[in-house]
C-alpha cells in the first residue's frame, strides 16, 4: 500500500450560497487535483480541509490571492484497497507508538480504492512507523 507525504491545506469560508462553488473553481483554474475533501460547518463560517499532491504546493499562493485564508500543513496518504477495519489497525499502531492522530478523513473510487488522510503530531514518526508496520 502506497503511503504517501501530501498536504493539507485547511480553507476558511463564510456559510453562504455558492461559497464552495466559487471555492472549488479556483481549483479547476489552477488544474489542482483535490485527493480528499472534508468539511466542517460552525454556524456562519466553515473550514474545508482538503488533501493535494506534494507537486501542486503552487495553490497556495493562488488561495491567498483570491482572498482565502488558509493553513498548509503536511498530512500522510495511505492508498489502499477497501477493508473492513483498516482505520483501527492505522490507529493501533500509531496509538501504540503516541502518535496521536489530529485529523482523518478520505475519499473513495468506483474501482474499490480509498485514499485515507491522516494529520499527526509527529509526520516523520507515523510515515516511518506505518512504513514498518507493512500494515496492508
Amino acid at each position: 500500500m502506497p503511503i504517501t507525504l501530501v498536504k493539507q491545506y485547511s480553507i476558511f469560508l463564510v456559510n453562504q450560497p455558492g461559497a464552495l462553488r466559487d471555492f472549488s473553481e479556483l481549483f479547476q483554474r489552477e488544474n489542482v487535483d483535490i485527493i480528499a475533501i472534508c468539511q466542517d460547518l460552525r454556524y456562519d463560517a466553515a473550514v474545508v480541509r482538503i488533501a493535494i499532491d506534494t507537486q501542486d504546493e503552487s495553490i497556495s499562493h493562488s488561495l491567498t490571492k483570491a482572498g482565502f485564508t488558509s493553513v498548509k500543513s503536511d498530512a500522510i496518504c495511505v492508498e489502499t484497497k477497501n477493508s473492513k477495519g483498516l482505520l483501527q489497525k492505522i490507529g493501533k499502531i500509531l496509538g501504540d507508538e503516541h502518535i496521536n492522530i489530529t485529523n482523518v478523513y478520505g475519499s473513495d473510487s468506483p474501482s474499490g480504492h480509498s485514499k485515507l488522510i491522516v494529520v499527526v503530531n509527529n509526520i516523520c514518526k507515523a510515515m516511518r512507523t506505518l512504513e514498518e508496520s507493512g500494515i496492508s
